[in-house]
């Protein structure tokens, strides 16, 4: 994972599947033309539109949701909160999970740290 000014990047990977999801939830949503072209050309009924409607909030609100955590997690363990909430919008649990092994990182180098500090 690649590293910038604190914040560990998912996978290109995870942002192309996660948040290709999301546009095509968008668009499907949205646009008339795009859901009708889809559903004329797909072997398994689509959901309706208002379903789709209601899964694209949910993973909004999901997503709301899990930057706000990331940014009080990061804040607390002294990380960059706006980047790490910001990219967890993006990318929602990749983020999170990323957090989480920079947070111990960042926690076993300063117990290190600490440790050199008070040896005798």
């Amino acid at each position: 994972m690649p590293q910038t000014r604190g914040i560990v990047r998912p996978s290109w990977a995870w942002f192309a599947l996660l948040d290709g999801g999301i546009v095509a939830l968008v668009v499907l949503s949205a646009v008339d033309g795009a859901y009708d072209a889809v559903s004329e050309r797909s072997p398994v009924p689509l959901p309706p539109r208002r379903a789709l409607r209601v899964i694209l909030t949910g993973a909004v609100v999901i997503h709301v949701v899990e930057a706000v955590v990331a940014g009080r997690t990061a804040r607390r363990r002294g990380l960059p909160a706006r980047g790490w909430a910001l990219q967890t919008l993006a990318v929602g649990f990749p983020s999170l999970f990323a957090l989480r092994r920079a947070s111990t990182a960042a926690q076993a180098a300063e117990t290190e740290v600490d440790g050199a500090h008070t040896a005798p």
